[in-house]
């Protein structure tokens, strides 16, 4: 009976906020298409300086001990108050914009990490891209998807009370909305311990059969 009534929950949700989501994806992709083309029309002394970095950083962490516990701390020092912001603004008349720009941050993010390495490290990149950088992101960006589509319709139901002069969601509604960015923030947690305790291992495995070329 509970699962019947989530799913018809869950159904509803992506019915009434698509256009929502349309928006959030388009932001996304926007974010991604940007950091794709910074790294195409950087300057070529800065594209190398970043590269000489990169391929620094990929062979110490390839021939040194990992500090696992140091990285899942950074990782959710990195993503937790993102989350904590989209859920912040969703309680403000004023955030929707916000959290547009969040949603174009990460995509810009994670599109300047894709070409970057394929820039610094060319066919070996592939498995660094398919092992290191996009497991976790599987994960984090369906959940800042969501995440914004909340604070969004949240807002909106706000500022639409506001013009209205009257309240439209019930009563318990900050509650199931807060309930909601604790379950995104959990279903992160997988992500973080991918980050913290498979990615270096995966870093490197790549450098390890790459070491001929890079290292």
């Amino acid at each position: 009976m509970r699962g019947a009534k989530l799913n018809r929950n869950v159904s509803k949700h992506f019915q009434e906020s698509l256009w929502l989501y349309v928006v959030c994806l388009f932001c996304l992709f926007t974010g991604i298409v940007l950091g794709i083309y910074t790294v195409k029309y950087m300057g070529e002394t800065e594209r190398q300086d970043l590269i000489n970095y990169f391929l620094g950083f990929k062979k110490t962490i390839g021939s040194e001990a990992v500090n696992n516990k140091s990285i899942l701390i950074e990782t959710v020092k990195t993503n937790v108050p993102m989350i904590a912001a989209l859920w912040l603004l969703g309680l403000t008349i004023v955030g929707i914009p916000v959290i547009l720009v969040i949603d174009i941050i990460k995509g810009f993010t994670l599109g300047f990490t894709l070409t970057f390495v394929f820039y610094s490290m060319s066919y070996s990149g592939v498995g660094f891209v398919l092992m290191g950088v996009l497991p976790q992101n599987i994960i984090y960006l369906p959940c800042i998807v969501i995440g914004s589509v909340l604070a969004i319709k949240l807002s909106l139901a706000k500022l639409k009370d506001k013009l209205n002069k009257q309240v439209n969601y019930h009563k318990n509604y900050f509650l199931d909305y807060s309930m909601s960015f604790l379950i995104i923030i959990l279903v992160m947690m997988l992500g973080f311990l991918y980050e913290a305790y498979i990615t270096p291992r995966a870093i490197q495995t790549v450098a390890f059969y790459a070491g001929s070329v890079y290292i």
